[in-house]
């Protein structure tokens, strides 16, 4: 069968489908034994809430994201992603442990690699995050971006609601809701007045709103679940990669 690619999905499920899709998209195939092998786990009754466990002390996930990551292993996958941004906070993610000749692909690091690509040779070029409250307040993309622009408490409240409401949040709608896109695009131009360049859609419900789309109105869009998605080719069949 050769190397596989593994996906952690269900974290949300409609992210894991999408990281799917970026990956099929990016994959140089012209019939469909040109794909790569993948094998995609949507098991959320195991992964509890990321941003609950974080902020709240609800049930811990890491056990759930370990216990998937093992499953893909004895399928056979040899790299494999999380397809949720919060869940790479290092107080789940570094205690999550990986089968041995897994790689895990951290998403995080990948999307502040890609960044830096961006930012070479543009003299002013301010990076924004948009996430949960999760991803927010614990610093998850901090690490990777000293000078990281957040919103002003008020959007990103908008915005983790816009993701998480049950009436007409991301996650709960099989489509976005006119509400959530609306609040999402808006947290956007709010980032643009705050003067950045790019902005970082890091939840891997974020990049549903704009439908693959790398920019809005003047300002770049970073979906950290495409980098994933073409990271994960790389680290399989690195000669499949078409950049699209």
């Amino acid at each position: 069968m050769g190397k596989a690619i593994g996906i952690v999905g269900g974290v949300g499920p409609f992210a894991g489908t999408d990281l799917v899709n970026k990956v099929f998209r990016h994959t140089r195939a012209t019939r469909d034994q040109d794909h790569i092998s993948l094998f995609l786990t949507s098991c959320p009754a195991i992964i509890p809430d990321r941003t609950e466990y974080l902020l709240n002390g609800g049930e811990d996930p890491a056990p759930g994201l370990e216990k998937c990551i093992s499953w893909l292993s004895s399928c056979g996958a040899s790299a494999v992603g999380i397809a949720c941004n919060t869940a790479h906070a290092p107080e789940i993610l570094s205690r999550v442990r990986v089968p041995d000749g897994v790689v895990l692909v951290n998403m995080i690091e990948q999307t502040a690699h890609h960044v830096a690509q961006m930012a070479k040779g543009r003299k002013a070029f301010k990076v924004g995050l948009l996430a949960t409250l999760g991803t927010l307040r614990c610093n998850v993309y901090d690490k990777y971006f000293p000078d990281l622009v957040k919103p002003d408490e008020d959007v990103a409240e908008s915005v983790h609601e816009a993701i998480y409401d049950s009436q007409y949040g991301i996650k709960a709608l099989s489509s976005v809701s006119d509400k959530a896109h609306d609040v999402v695009c808006g947290a956007v131009e709010h980032m643009m007045r705050k003067g950045c360049s790019a902005v970082i859609l890091g939840c891997t419900e974020l990049p549903l709103v704009f439908s693959g789309g790398h920019s809005y109105k003047s300002i770049e869009l970073v979906d950290p679940t495409e980098i994933l998605a073409i990271e994960l080719i790389k680290a399989t069949e690195p000669g499949k990669l078409a950049l699209v």
